[in-house]
């Protein structure tokens, strides 16, 4: 692939964030994906579903600052998760919203949500934007996966096409081992045309993808000589932080890093910047992180950081 402009004008689904208003304040799905071989739907749609049902209880102009998220049970995709949205508070600079989303009756996941009225700041600083391969440059995750060049098969390769966010990974060629890892992402298709808080849910729904999985990168599960076997890996909460205003359709670099395995958890670090160079989102998650020694002795990993 070139390193030329790469067009993303093809319609943009918007099924994936849509929610049927069913009483006061109550919104209800009406699409769900479960990957292949998960436990439960996919944790980033239900973030970004609820971070959509707290903005639409909320005004112009105030738009999302932080969401804090917890999943309590695995959801399915045979039923859809109704969201709950209770006003907790209304102030001028900022208000808060509680989603609590329900299954058959069942609380499966919780979220905290701030939103800001935007104000200008003369205090500003960031972490600059790693040196990395644009997007032109690099190929699709599916397109590794057909090219036997990441894990996966034909079927995984095409549930993977058929998401509304691409991602193209970054080689880390000279990091392997190391709990770090990098991709560009965008939406598939033109989202010129909505808002801001659409944006934010997007991004929030492609938040989920790689980040938890760094904690497993020294482990290199998938290497012929692994000394560990995954056996479970699973969210257990997730948080995003908005900086600053983004296209969730142009290219976004998300550089990911985990400092911490142990206990049966693991922890991970996300930034995310647009292509510019501005960190525009952070984030982190812990997770369920269990696995099994294949006759290797215990020991802790270390990095200097």
């Amino acid at each position: 692939m070139s390193d030329t402009f790469d067009a993303n004008t093809a319609p943009f689904n918007e099924r994936t964030l849509e929610l049927e208003e069913v009483g006061p304040d109550t919104y209800l799905s009406v699409d769900l994906w479960r990957p292949k071989g998960n436990r439960g739907v996919f944790g980033g749609q239900v973030i970004g579903q609820a971070l959509t049902a707290a903005a639409k209880t909320v005004s112009s102009p105030f738009r999302c600052n932080s969401i804090h998220c917890y999943f309590l049970a695995a959801g399915n995709n045979t039923e859809m998760i109704a969201y709950e949205v209770r006003r907790i508070r209304q102030g001028a600079s900022y208000c808060s919203r509680l989603v609590v989303a329900k299954q058959s009756g069942r609380v499966i996941f919780i979220a905290t949500v701030s939103f800001q009225r935007p104000e200008p700041s003369v205090l500003s600083h960031q972490y600059v934007m790693p040196q990395v391969p644009s997007p032109e440059s690099l190929v699709s995750r599916e397109a590794l996966i057909l090219r036997g060049e990441a894990e996966g098969d034909t079927f995984k390769a095409d549930e993977i096409s058929n998401l509304p966010v691409e991602t193209r990974p970054v080689p880390q060629k000279e990091l392997k081992g190391l709990p770090v890892n990098a991709i560009w992402l965008r939406a598939r298709g033109d989202m010129s045309q909505l808002g801001h808080c659409h944006h934010q849910s997007m991004l929030a729904y492609a938040s989920d993808f790689a980040l938890i999985s760094t904690a497993l990168r020294p482990f290199r599960m998938n290497s012929p000589d692994a000394k560990h076997k995954l056996s479970m890996l699973v969210s257990l909460d997730h948080t995003i932080w908005f900086h600053e205003p983004f296209r969730a359709d142009d290219w976004l670099l998300y550089v990911m890093e985990s400092p911490r395995t142990a206990s049966g958890r693991g922890l991970a670090f996300g930034r995310i910047y647009s292509r510019d160079g501005v960190l525009v989102a952070s984030t982190a998650q812990e997770g369920v992180a269990r696995g099994v020694d294949l006759g290797s002795d215990h020991k802790t990993i270390e990095f200097i950081h």
